[in-house]
């Protein structure tokens, strides 16, 4: 295998193009989906802003999220707003309102938000939540746009983050912009020699992927992004702006922490505690898709077992076509030779295996899909915030679930999994894709307590993403429907043997019991802190958490 990487998204669709051979060298499956938010999913507070299948919800009551008296917005309200804010409002009718609307996913490109504000600082957040609350505006806050539900936007007010992107780093902590980008967060710290553990998609808003946990490639040896946060600047409901940490809001701190973006207040700025930024060892395994089961079983027991400083992935790739693909991406804090003895311990032997060194940033580069891109070509195309003129990251619409595992997969359910997988090309839509990924836990991610943060999953072995890349310029239809079949499928098929908890950054608008898989055990104080700071029910979306 070589060293030229491509995204854990965009490895689908390239290897659907362009043959088996340009998905050489894979990590894993989805980049822009370890946040993805989300998350993994977006940083979302919406007021109902949209549907499961992504089309906007009415915002027409006459009445505020708390029961007051509203008076519906006239074009003259919203002139007044777009004066009050410091930052840009961008309505329907402006020359960049269809850019500025549009997520990462064109198949929520039907939603039409009536403006979208990007704010320049908590005081502009305070003062669209007032416009919000005295109008009956619905609201959503957005940071990379990834929500996999669409709901970072909706029918009323988007409120963008992504001004608010500046990095800065000094003795042993970090501040972070809530809608600096990741591309931007890895590059900014780098310069000082430090990072903090977070996903590969380079478009992916850090605060979205931070309030969901964040699972990452250096997750095992820094924790989750989510652990590493010290404190956060937040707006909540009633328009105060706070600084949550565990002397100050405690109990709102630590729901931000693991508690799903979106439901508590609209983040501004995050500050992490920092960890060095070690030059890395890294590869690329495959096997003969006929070893398959028997892979799965060898890295389950050996990925989320090994020492901290080792992540590994498990991919298991399909096309329409046919085609398959089985391989595992692993990243390794210390000398290329370690991770090489490491490797030699899989009990199945890769046929292939490709080792390289390089530093922190440039390995973090890889793991996204954009090795040798400049930073400014790490980014969508555009010229609003969180795009660049120069940006070659493209656009993308996909379904996805998950699974945390908390054992490991016996010979049947292995053998299971690959043959749901293998059902793709006779079920799932004419040029499309589709796998498996898995993600190795344990390390630092489960020394956390269950209930110490937000985030309940700290007793997996490793986390599953079960993903299909809908065709090129399929949003939805029967090429969605086929998709989401074929999801369906090898999500049942592992039912016997899956713990039931999924990850809320990859939040799953057709998952029922979602409150559960998300929060298990924390979903009784998690309410809680939903009453006190947001009683009237503000921030809400179809998976937000209940106030009742």
């Amino acid at each position: 295998m070589g060293e030229t990487i491509t995204s854990r998204r965009t490895v689908l669709r390239a290897g659907a193009v362009a043959g088996a051979a340009a998905a050489a060298g894979v990590a894993g499956l989805t980049a822009c989906s370890k946040g993805g938010g989300t998350s993994g999913s977006a940083t979302v507070v919406g007021s109902g802003s949209t549907t499961g299948t992504g089309t906007a919800l009415s915002s027409t009551s006459s009445a505020s999220a708390d029961g007051a008296a509203t008076t519906p917005a006239k074009a003259a309200d919203w002139t007044a707003l777009a004066k009050d804010l410091d930052g840009l409002l961008i309505r329907p009718g402006d020359s960049r309102y269809d850019s500025a609307r549009r997520l990462f996913q064109p198949q929520y490109d039907s939603l039409q938000p009536s403006g979208v504000a990007y704010v320049a600082g908590a005081h502009d957040v305070a003062t669209c939540l007032a416009f919000a609350r005295k109008h009956g505006v619905p609201v959503a806050a957005r940071s990379g746009g990834h929500s996999y539900g669409g709901w970072s936007s909706g029918s009323g007010l988007v409120l963008d983050v992504g001004k608010l992107n500046s990095v800065t780093a000094s003795g042993g902590s970090a501040t972070v912009g809530a809608g600096a980008r990741l591309i931007d967060v890895y590059a900014g710290l780098a310069g000082r020699g430090v990072t903090i553990p977070a996903g590969s998609c380079p478009t992916v808003g850090v605060t979205g992927l931070a309030l969901g946990g964040g699972v990452g490639v250096t997750g095992r040896a820094y924790g989750l992004t989510c652990d590493n946060i010290s404190s956060a600047e937040v707006v909540t409901a009633d328009g105060k702006i706070r600084t949550a940490s565990a002397a100050s809001d405690p109990e709102l701190f630590w729901a931000l922490r693991g508690g799903g973006g979106g439901n508590f207040g609209v983040v501004t700025s995050l500050s992490f505690r920092t960890h060095p930024a070690a030059e890395c060892a890294y590869g690329f395994l495959s096997w003969p898709w006929s070893k398959a089961a028997a892979v799965v079983r060898a890295w389950q027991a050996w990925a989320p077992s090994a020492p901290d400083a080792l992540w590994a992935d498990l991919h298991l790739l399909v096309w329409a076509d046919g085609r398959t693909q089985l391989g595992t991406t692993v990243n390794y804090l210390g000398p290329q030779s370690e991770l090489s003895n490491l490797v030699d311990q899989l009990a199945v032997a890769p046929s292939s295996v490709s080792l390289h060194t390089r530093s922190y940033l440039q390995t973090m580069q890889v793991m996204g899909g954009v090795s040798g891109w400049s930073q400014a070509a790490s980014h969508l195309p555009g010229s609003l915030p969180g795009q660049n003129p120069s940006g070659r990251v493209t656009r993308e619409s996909y379904g996805a679930k998950s699974d945390v595992f908390t054992n490991p997969l016996s010979e049947a359910g292995a053998e299971a999994l690959v043959a749901a997988i293998t059902r793709y090309p006779r079920t799932g839509p004419a040029g499309g894709s589709a796998g498996v990924a898995f993600d190795a836990l344990g390390g630092a991610i489960n020394r956390v307590g269950a209930s110490d943060t937000a985030f309940v999953h700290r007793n997996g072995l490793f986390l599953a993403q079960y993903t299909a890349n809908y065709p090129s310029g399929v949003t939805g239809g029967s090429g969605a429907d086929r998709s989401w079949a074929w999801l369906n499928g090898v999500w049942s098929a592992m039912r016997p043997y899956a713990s039931g908890q999924a990850y809320q950054n990859y939040i799953d608008p057709r998952l029922s019991g979602w409150e559960q898989a998300y929060y298990g055990a924390n979903a009784a104080r998690l309410r809680t802190v939903k009453r006190a700071y947001d009683p009237g029910g503000m921030f809400r979306f179809p998976q937000s958490v209940p106030l009742g």
